[in-house]
């Protein structure tokens, strides 16, 4: 969470100091009271912006679902690396192939990608993190993401199919050439992609259905995801 946190911290603040003094915060920032009576004091020097980041910050765990991003085990993570492997099976056969033919684990890189929401790679520019979570918040939806992880695998086969194992791990740990981070071209891309809610809810289905004749694991282990 510390990766959201982060992000949240860095684009908010300016914010919410422009807004303290016009009081234009949520009533629910108990903090904005105990600088009111003291505004000699700078805001970014009291409590008013973490306590407004870890309103906002609840709200994405709770109101958006966040919070299944980082259940005991994480159940529903791995449920959503299980989904986006479908997706790439379906969306990108050829590359399905070549990652099953050098036994990639879609984990390896996409749980990190979903947990943080992209966060985790470094190369990721925050005017294009906006954009996805502005999506994200605007639908109410996870579809965002998928999109978005299945598109920065259509812009990257070219590099994929042409390198073993070690080399496309590497290639997806570091994102050497940055330039498909655009938010003109991922984002562009991304909403190109045709992945519904549906599409993801039965993909969910057959997942939790597998796992539990797999392991004999209730289904209430691992749903979440589309909730």
């Amino acid at each position: 969470m510390d990766y959201v946190v982060a992000h949240l911290l860095r684009v908010l603040q300016e914010t919410i100091e422009w807004n303290a003094p016009k009081d234009r915060l949520p009533h629910c920032i108990q903090s904005i009271q105990t600088w009111k009576e003291n505004k000699k004091v700078p805001v970014h020097e009291t409590e008013v912006v973490e306590e407004t980041v870890f309103r906002v910050m609840h709200t994405l765990l709770s109101t958006y679902n966040l919070r299944h991003m980082y259940w005991p085990e994480l159940r529903a993570l791995k449920t959503s690396c299980r989904v986006f492997e479908h997706l790439i099976v379906k969306k990108l056969p050829v590359l399905a192939d070549h990652f099953d033919h050098h036994e990639l684990n879609i984990g390896m890189f996409a749980l990190g990608w979903f947990q943080t929401c992209f966060l985790y790679i470094p190369s990721m520019p925050s005017k294009t993190i906006n954009r996805i979570w502005d999506i994200w918040l605007v639908e109410r939806s996870p579809k965002i993401y998928f999109r978005v992880a299945t598109a920065i695998l259509f812009l990257s086969q070219p590099i994929l199919l042409n390198n073993e194992l070690e080399g496309m791990m590497q290639y997806l740990n570091t994102f050497p050439d940055a330039t498909i981070f655009s938010e003109d071209i991922l984002i562009t891309c991304a909403l190109q992609i045709k992945i519904t809610n549906r599409m993801l809810t039965d993909i969910e289905v057959r997942v939790i259905r597998d796992c539990e004749l797999a392991h004999g694991l209730h289904s209430d282990l691992y749903t979440g995801i589309m909730e």
